[in-house]
């Protein structure tokens, strides 16, 4: 491993420098030094490196490796502990010595020139949140910048008193986080006084700080928690950097700005900070160059130095981005010299690096992960692996059995493409399948002896229960493990939209002979949440890896307006109007409009008045599907002209009144009841006290008899006793945001691109609201040229993954 003067941050530089001018050494025993600690350093890195892929690798030799892997993980941890302890006691040295300096020093930084700077920092901190800038073209290998993709929900910014020293409007940096993990505590001790003006400051609600409490403890075991590391406020939801800044202005003494943000603390938690943002845009992994330039924009002084020490404790994961290395060896080499290129670009490009770290964590052919994404990816692909391996071929369903449920009558290519699937699933331990209809999931599903049918997806429940079948509701895994566990096939319909960690344990959970098959839409809306499973294994073809994951295409001609209009968006386009509007069918009508305003009259006379009266549909046949929840013509806003129209009333509770159509809101706060986010229902009753609420099937599985007539009643039309203090989990579900609706089928649909969510189009936004409709489509359209822009050129948000390259390792 040969010397480089890089591989030696500028805080360490500096530290050397400073400790030979004390003790006299000479400027070769210094170079010396530097030498030695960058070779440190280079060492350090480069073995947590190997470390980190030596685990991961571990991971594919199953559950034997997992105790191993957790032994090298103890042992990291031990060795980062003595690392950090030894730090702490180098820059306690150094600030002695410094504060001694100091003291000699004339002058002081003027508060005022502090506040300006300070103020500098906050506005890059500002800018890289509420700026964000969708690039509109679809590169090779995605860019990971979370400082410009726009995250999905904005998380609004309380407002702090108004004060001479900060405007209000650049105090205010804690958005509302979630509900606060349920904890049983005694009465609240009062936290720490500078913490307490903290929150004041920054204008906290209570629930923000119920949730500090309940992460960092009560009264003084906060404050001293935070006082040995301020920046650890970040791991809250809604803390955004220029806060946490201010925190430690608030316990900690700092001269000047600059010794601020040279902190190696705070470089840390920024590293960790941008992984965690970057996961909530979907990317489970980020290039090494992109984070650098991040922290660079919020003022790190070494930006290497911080992903150094946030790799050395443990805060990130370092990887070699080896698509990306064979990417540039491609496109650099004729194809029949890729291979042998590839392999020695990686050499080269690993050898400079374990030779020169700075080099190395701010490549852009580095990845940066968290490890629990990283270990969920690593363990979903040794999951697929292991099915593949251990599948046997099975048997399908006899004769009689199959027919119980089977394609329309006379529908020859609906019946050969079910065969497909299932001569597929019964030879493969995993089968990908693309272009299913909402009836093919089932029909696969009943082909087998005891399979099971499931979905994520509450609108996918009920549209497979409106076609016959009964499927199991994926999100309550945990409560359906045996059927699981003991399972020979299983069916999961709308695959696209189930999260990397619902997948993994779905994997892990299946014995080694089991089939799974997985049906979905890669080009609909993914999945909430970091990782793309089903993508990345539709991405799967190298000869490495024994080819593709078995898979099977289904391909449909267009029959019409509708079909014509969805397949052309999925290739990247809009047909001509002409052959939307032909005057001999409804099925889709484009209807302009200018402004909310606008917007709210044409939604409300189209679902209320106009497509029941011209195609005969009734109330529940007729969905809205708006792109977001809250703002001018969104779901709560159309909701609210809606109820106005259809089932005017007082609002008893919490705004509901009998006859209202409710959707449950995400978040988990009627899950005692047995409710998960998405369900709809009709109100059935209304008072003070609360509300009963008829659920859609399929929720529930089971039947009571009636014993008035002896028939069996649906559980799913027991209404469900909501109390009013739950009643604000409810929304009214006429219109149903663009999540909620994914997955649903409706015969007639009416979707909402205004203009206010136009940013947020994507052609795969627009494929999972024109999919839901099954005979008719009506577009109330304010987006402008943003819609066409779209669909031709933002096919998704940009997400950066492992798993693609876990399983071809």
């Amino acid at each position: 491993m040969s010397e480089h003067e890089g591989g030696a941050s500028p805080r360490d530089s500096l530290r050397d420098a400073e400790e030979t001018a004390q003790s006299g050494e000479s400027a070769g025993s210094a170079d010396s030094a530097a030498a030695a600690q960058a070779r440190e350093r280079a060492a350090r890195i480069a073995a947590q490196r190997a470390a980190a892929d030596a685990a991961i690798a571990a991971v594919a030799g199953g559950k034997q490796a997992l105790s191993a892997m957790t032994s090298a993980a103890a042992a990291a941890a031990k060795s980062a502990s003595e690392v950090e302890s030894k730090r702490k006691a180098e820059r306690e040295a150094l600030a002695t010595e410094e504060a001694a300096e100091a003291a000699g020093e004339a002058g002081e930084v003027e508060a005022g020139q502090e506040e300006a700077t300070v103020a500098e920092v906050s506005e890059v901190a500002d800018v890289s949140e509420v700026e964000p800038d969708v690039d509109e073209h679809e590169s090779a290998v995605p860019t990971y910048a979370p400082t410009r993709a726009p995250e999905p929900e904005i998380q609004p910014d309380y407002p702090a008193p108004a004060s001479p020293e900060r405007p209000p409007a650049r105090t205010a940096r804690i958005a509302p986080p979630p509900p606060a993990p349920t904890r049983l505590l005694g009465p609240a001790e009062p936290l720490d006084e500078s913490i307490a003006r903290w929150l004041a400051a920054e204008g906290a609600p209570q629930s923000f700080t119920d949730v500090l409490r309940a992460e960092f403890g009560e009264g003084a075991e906060a404050g001293d928690r935070l006082t040995e590391n301020p920046w650890l406020i970040l791991e809250l939801p809604g803390v955004r950097p220029t806060a946490a800044d201010n925190l430690a202005r608030h316990l900690l003494d700092f001269e000047s700005p600059e010794q601020l943000r040279a902190d190696p603390r705070r470089g840390r938690a920024l590293v960790s900070a941008l992984l965690q943002r970057a996961a909530r845009l979907g990317h489970t992994a980020s290039p090494a160059d992109a984070v650098s330039r991040d922290l660079a924009e919020f003022g790190v002084p070494d930006p290497a130095g911080a992903i150094a020490d946030a790799v050395e404790i443990g805060a990130a994961l370092v990887f070699a981005d080896r698509i990306a290395l064979a990417a540039e060896a491609e496109k650099a080499q004729p194809a029949d010299d890729a291979a042998q290129s590839e392999a020695a670009e990686f050499e080269a490009v690993d050898t400079a690096d374990d030779d020169d770290p700075e080099t190395m964590l701010t490549s852009p052919y580095t990845l940066l992960a968290l490890d629990n994404w990283a270990f969920l990816e690593q363990s979903a692909a040794e999951a697929v692996q292991r099915l593949l391996a251990t599948a046997t071929p099975t048997d399908k369903e006899t004769a009689d059995g199959a027919d119980r449920l089977t394609p329309a009558a006379g529908d020859a290519a609906e019946a050969e493409r079910v065969d497909r699937v299932t001569q597929a699933a019964a030879e493969c331990g995993v089968t990908l399948v693309t272009g299913a209809t909402v009836e093919l999931p089932g029909l696969v599903a009943a082909a087998f002896p005891d399979a099971v049918l499931a979905t994520p997806s509450p609108a996918g429940l009920r549209a497979l229960a409106a076609a016959g079948f009964a499927a199991v509701d994926l999100r309550a895994l945990s409560e359906h493990t045996e059927r699981f566990e003991e399972a020979t096939v299983v069916v999961v319909a709308d695959a696209q939209l189930v999260p990397l960690e619902l997948g993994v344990d779905l994997l892990e959970l299946l014995p080694d002979d089991a089939h799974l098959v997985l049906c979905g839409d890669p080009g609909s809306l993914p999945a909430t949440g970091p990782g793309r499973l089903l993508r990345d294994l539709l991405e799967i073809d190298d000869p490495e890896f024994g080819g593709a994951l078995p898979r099977v295409e289904l391909k449909r001609r267009p029959t019409g307006p509708l079909t014509s209009l969805v397949d052309a968006v999925r290739y990247g386009g809009l047909p001509p109007m002409d052959l939307l509007g032909d005057g001999q069918t409804n099925e889709v009508k484009i209807i302009p409009v200018r402004d909310p305003d606008e917007t709210r009259l044409r939604t409300v006379q189209l679902v209320a008045d106009s497509i029941p009266r011209a195609l005969g549909f009734t109330g529940d046949q007729v969905q809205a599907i708006a792109l977001r929840e809250k703002g001018p013509a969104s779901a709560e806003d159309l909701n609210a002209a809606l109820k106005e129209r259809l089932n005017p009333g007082p609002g008893v509770c919490a705004g509901f009144d009998a006859g209202d159509r409710v959707v449950v809101r995400e978040g988990g706060r009627l899950q005692e009841l047995g409710l998960l986010g998405g369900e709809t229902g009709t109100v059935v009753a209304a008072d003070g006290a609360g509300l009963r609420v008829r659920f859609d099937p399929p929720h529930g599985d089971e039947s009571t008899a009636d014993e008035s007539d002896g028939d069996s009643v649906p559980a799913a039309m027991e209404p469900v006793a909501i109390d009013a203090s739950l009643a604000r989990a409810l929304r009214h579900a006429w219109v149903l945001t663009l999540r909620e609706a994914q997955g649903g089928r409706w015969p007639a649909v009416v979707a909402v691109f205004d203009g206010g969510s136009a940013a947020a189009l994507t052609r795969s936004a627009v494929i999972g609201a024109f999919a839901c409709a099954g005979s008719h489509l009506s577009v109330v359209h304010g987006a402008g040229s943003a819609l066409a822009e779209a669909v031709e050129q933002r096919p998704q948000v940009p997400c950066r993954t492992r798993l693609a390259q876990a399983l071809r390792n």
